[in-house]
């Protein structure tokens, strides 16, 4: 397990900070472990993706940390263009040979965004 990932239960975010629809970039770091997800608000709905495209292992963030949110429904990669599903993750288009975006497991509880795995 990466030591930097937030434990079950920690708050995130609170849902307060996340705009229907937005996404948002949070990194996380424990000594030189790196730990990156980012939220996602869209459809009344809140997902958890990792911030690593599959195409080459690249933050899906652009430079200044803003994420790419097509249409509210859509994730661009900002490096290449790679385009993938708000609802699953899954890839839709540009480079990545098919292959989505890892998901991590959040709830809403008291208006914030807990970790759930």
């Amino acid at each position: 397990m990466n030591p930097s990932k937030p434990a079950k239960g920690a708050a995130l975010a609170l849902v307060a900070d996340l705009p229907e629809p937005s996404a948002l970039c949070l990194d996380f770091a424990d000594g030189e472990a790196r730990f990156s997800l980012i939220l996602v608000r869209s459809g009344g709905r809140i997902a958890a993706f990792e911030n690593r495209c599959p195409h080459a292992r690249f933050p899906l963030e652009k430079p200044d940390g803003g994420v790419i949110l097509q249409d509210g429904a859509f994730l661009i990669c900002a490096a290449h263009g790679a385009s993938f599903r708000v609802a699953d993750g899954a890839w839709c288009g540009g480079p990545g040979q098919g292959q989505g975006l890892t998901g991590v497991a959040v709830t809403v509880s008291g208006g914030l965004v807990v970790m759930d795995e």
